[in-house]
């Protein structure tokens, strides 16, 4: 049963090698990372991928991490090469020369190395490369020449060859590995088991063991030679004979379920279906760095990755957008497509090309066969039309028509393009544009013919579009448009030049095109149409609504309504939505690619959409495009702090706990990306801050943020990604809390009360002491006020005593001249009784005004007793001495003091010199500044 089994699947593989035999028309997307990207070695020998969808390359100069966007290096211990790897989860197990051990996370997000070399027996330490590392029942397998180590509940178990261990695999969920001289043997339960016609693989190098179909697996060395494993049973099959390459074979890998990629070591990735059919090589010549492919390697997305020796590249296998390159030995620009009669048609910037169909129906860039340049049709092919169910060539050396893969000339004058005068096919007339006019086509019996030059205006006509009325409408890059009347016969034609003076936003950039059967213009600011009653351009009714103001420069409409354009240097699709809203669809990974000046889209059908490039033409499957389902991630890959190279804060993977950072740590960096690896031009990012950042930022490219001058608190940074179609991944964070500085710690606030308190307390101090102060003041004030009051009184009193004393001078003055006139009248009258008694009564006046003892008590009172210290200190003075002290106290004169006292002047003079005397005064001290200081 096995070997019908076995003979069957041979007869199918053989069926299946004839029927694909050649390349593929179109090519994926290749992008190569050179040294100067990764920051590594020349070669890369192992790819892996983790759950997270980072990419994993061992390296020359070790473990090498690509997120889309970063490169990170890790190198191994002594920076030993890394040969091979395998993941377990966020687990990167790696080998190297001699050295075995895994990277993995740790606590703060960063990969640490762990050596695995220790659980060695002490006999088994010293080895050389490590070649491969497989995975199988919770086992890791490393393959050296010389041994297979089984790592297994943290114990290594080694197993010898044979011979030499060549190569180590699993397939279809069994381990195998090839020893040089014994085959193939397989694991089981701790043993490795040879298979049956083990031997066929005697002298051969296992590259690759592949699941084919059922449980059978296919297997491929490295000299070319295949066999099919049914079982325990190997069977030769020549997979690989009669393949127009020879190199190497160094390593094979599923693509999908019906094809697998050869690596060489000398023709790059050979892509191969399962029969062993060429599907499609990707070389040099394709665009790949280098043809030497050490090993490859087939990512969740379905791009295929090689590590070459000397970078790494990407092929886009999976992609709805493929390149077609016209001429492989030269680089053309691709100006038109069109399909006709199976047959694949390009205009390029040199000649036209054409490639037979095996089938109109399908992704035809998978389509087999070579663009061959089409004889006579060398030159610049500006244009090409399908008129009247013929393909009509504009040229640089005129008008052609392709018929049996030869262009035939129609006319010598230099075209750009075809407009039928007929919505009826055939349409006996079609208007050609030409470099200095109008050119008529004319058609019959199958055949078209020069109709010759209606005589017009003198001008070269790019882009014609014919309106309802028969009315040719062209527009000139840098003049404006021109509306073209053609008259009977088609003789002649009528312009009229419209500018911006009849409504156009400008004169220059105004291309018309037909769309949803109306003449539309697309200008600098939106799109236009002709308003023939006013006689004045006008933004366009139904467009207007979708672009605005938005720059046109192509617009083509499909055949399900959908509206493609150009808009700078991008191209997008409005997409047709019945009654509803329609919606823009833009294709970033074509931006800056699309021919400029001769943007064309020819959309064949859903399925295949042709476009004009710098580089050939580029091939979307417009169907495929939309309904491909991307697995939307983003992932957090660092975060640091800017200016500080140790201070990076997490790697990129998971992390336990938010980290409290110091308050000095308030700028941070955060970079971000995309593991859809094939889709980057198409990813935009919005990020937040919560703790700071109100609502998410704008969608944009931009793969990195920073903040700077944080407050303290807790914050939490966040990014999500979308694509082009609206695809929006899930939220990823991090988080960390920036601690308060000293002065906003407990110690500090603690302080601070402290500080807080011993302030109130000097303040309450200082406002006591100032209330002292004050009062003291204001008790001062009020003494010197009180003293300036008493001054004032006594002042007053002095005053007073002084004005009763100069009244007593007065009225002693007066009473002595009545004495004296007394004394005459009393001497005149003879001794008149009267006059005596008179006389009496003013002696006895005199005495009673004299009373001593009452000046004195009253001078003591406003004098601070100054009568009284003066004879307390002085006891020999008399009344008469103190008399004159007091007198001279109150500022009087000698001559008041005389009167007062009832003496002359010298007397008064003779009692100051006294006075002096009993006071001992020396001759330079004046009494009456001794007085004063009493």
């Amino acid at each position: 049963m096995k070997g019908v089994r076995l003979a069957m699947l041979l007869l199918l593989l053989f069926w299946a090698r004839w029927i694909c035999a050649q390349n593929t028309i179109g090519l994926p997307l290749i992008v190569n990372y050179t040294k100067a990207d990764f920051h590594g070695g020349s070669q890369t020998w192992d790819i892996g991928e983790d759950r997270n969808g980072y990419l994993y390359f061992a390296n020359n100069e070790g473990l090498l991490s690509f997120d889309g966007t970063y490169w990170k290096a890790y190198p191994l211990p002594n920076r030993t090469i890394m040969r091979s790897l395998a993941i377990d989860g966020e687990r990167i197990y790696a080998g190297g020369q001699g050295e075995i051990g895994f990277f993995e996370p740790d606590l703060s997000g960063f990969l640490r190395y762990t050596s695995l070399v220790d659980l060695l027996p002490a006999g088994d330490r010293t080895f050389a490369d490590v070649w491969d590392i497989q995975r199988l029942d919770g086992a890791v397998f490393f393959r050296t020449t010389d041994r297979i180590f089984e790592l297994r509940n943290k114990a290594i178990r080694v197993y010898s060859p044979q011979s030499q261990w060549q190569f180590m695999a699993v397939a279809g969920k069994k381990l195998f590995a090839q020893d040089r001289q014994n085959g193939l043997f397989c694991y089981q339960n701790g043993q490795w088991v040879p298979l049956i016609n083990n031997l066929l693989l005697r002298g051969q190098i296992v590259s690759g063991i592949l699941p084919l179909h059922g449980d059978s697996l296919l297997v491929s060395t490295i000299s070319r030679a295949a066999f099919v494993l049914c079982g325990d049973s190997l069977c030769a099959v020549p997979i690989y004979a009669g393949l127009p390459f020879h190199s190497t074979i160094f390593k094979t890998t599923r693509l999908n379920s019906s094809e697998f990629v050869a690596a060489t070591t000398s023709d790059g990735c050979l892509i191969m279906n399962n029969a062993g059919g060429l599907v499609q090589v990707v070389s040099r010549q394709e665009g790949l760095q280098n043809n030497m492919v050490l090993c490859s390697f087939v990512d969740r997305e379905g791009n295929l990755w090689t590590g070459l020796n000397d970078g790494i590249s990407m092929i886009a296998y999976n992609s709805a957008i493929k390149y077609i390159r016209p001429s492989k030995g030269n680089e053309l620009a691709g100006f038109s497509t069109r399909i006709f009669h199976n047959n694949l048609y390009i205009g390029s910037s040199d000649g036209a090309y054409m490639a037979p169909l095996g089938s109109a129906d399908g992704d035809l860039s998978f389509s087999k066969g070579d663009l061959r340049l089409i004889p006579n049709s060398d030159g610049q092919v500006w244009r090409l039309d399908e008129v009247n169910q013929q393909i009509v060539m504009g040229h640089n050396r005129g008008t052609f028509v392709l018929r049996n893969g030869v262009a035939e000339e129609v006319s010598p004058e230099a075209s750009w393009i075809f407009v039928p005068l007929s919505p009826v096919v055939p349409s006996r007339y079609v208007v050609a544009g030409t470099y200095t006019g109008l050119k008529v086509l004319d058609f019959s019996s199958g055949r078209f013919s020069d109709g010759g030059d209606p005589k017009g205006n003198y001008e070269s006509y790019r882009y014609l579009a014919l309106d309802n009325n028969n009315v040719i409408w062209a527009s000139h890059p840098y003049r404006g448009v021109y509306r073209l009347q053609l008259q009977a016969g088609l003789r002649g034609f009528d312009t009229r030049l419209f500018t911006s003076k009849d409504g156009l936003p400008s004169d220059l950039n105004n291309f018309v095109f037909s769309i949803d059967n109306r003449i539309v213009f697309a200008t600098l600011r939106g799109a236009y149409e002709f308003d023939a009653v006013a006689q004045r351009f006008v933004p366009s009714g139904f467009l207007t609504p979708i672009f605005g103001q938005m720059e046109l420069r192509y617009l083509h409409e499909d055949g399900d309504g959908n509206i493609w354009f150009v808009s700078g240097k991008r191209l997008g699709v409005v997409r047709h939505a019945g009654e509803g809203p329609h919606r823009i669809t833009w294709f970033p990974e074509v931006t800056g690619e699309v021919l400029s000046g001769f943007e064309n889209v020819y959309t064949y059908n859903k399925e295949n959409v042709f476009i004009s490039s710098e580089k050939g033409i580029i091939h979307l499957n417009y169907e495929k495009y939309l309904h491909s389902t991307s697995d939307m991630r983003v992932l957090l890959s660092t975060v640091r702090i800017p200016g500080n190279p140790d201070s990076m804060l997490s790697g990129g993977y998971y992390q336990a706990s938010a980290p409290r950072l110091p308050a000095r740590f308030n700028a941070y960096h955060f970079e971000f990306s995309t593991p859809n690896y094939a889709l980057h031009k198409n990813i935009e990012f919005a990020y937040k801050l919560d703790g700071y950042d109100e609502d998410w930022s704008g969608w944009s490219r931009r793969t990195e943020k920073d903040y700077t001058n944080l407050p303290d608190g807790p914050y939490t940074f966040k990014v999500k990604a979308r694509d082009n179609l609206g695809n929006e991944s899930a939220a990823v964070g991090y988080a960390f809390i920036i601690n308060p500085p000293f002065y906003k710690s407990v110690w500090a606030y603690g302080g601070y009360i402290l500080l807080l308190v011993l302030l109130v307390n000097v303040i309450r101090r200082a406002q006591q002491a100032k209330l002292r102060r004050q009062r003291q003041i204001y008790e001062a004030r009020i003494i010197k006020l009180q003293n300036e009051k008493l001054a004032q009184e006594v002042l007053l009193k002095k005053r007073e005593l002084a004005d009763a004393s100069m009244h007593l001078v007065e009225r002693e003055d007066a009473l002595s001249r009545v004495k004296d006139e007394l004394q005459k009248l009393y001497r005149t009258t003879g001794n008149n009784h009267d006059v005596k008694t008179a006389l009496h009564l003013l002696n006895g006046v005199g005495k009673n005004s004299a009373n001593w003892e009452q000046f004195a008590s009253h001078f003591n009172e406003i004098s601070n007793d100054f009568l009284k210290k003066l004879k307390a200190r002085y006891p020999v003075l008399t009344n008469s001495d103190l008399k004159v002290c007091a007198y001279l106290q109150l500022n009087l004169s000698s001559k008041e003091i005389a009167q007062l006292m009832n003496i002359s002047v010298r007397g008064v003079e003779m009692s100051r010199y006294r006075v002096r005397k009993k006071l001992g005064l020396p001759q330079e001290q004046g009494l009456n500044e001794f007085l004063n200081g009493v």
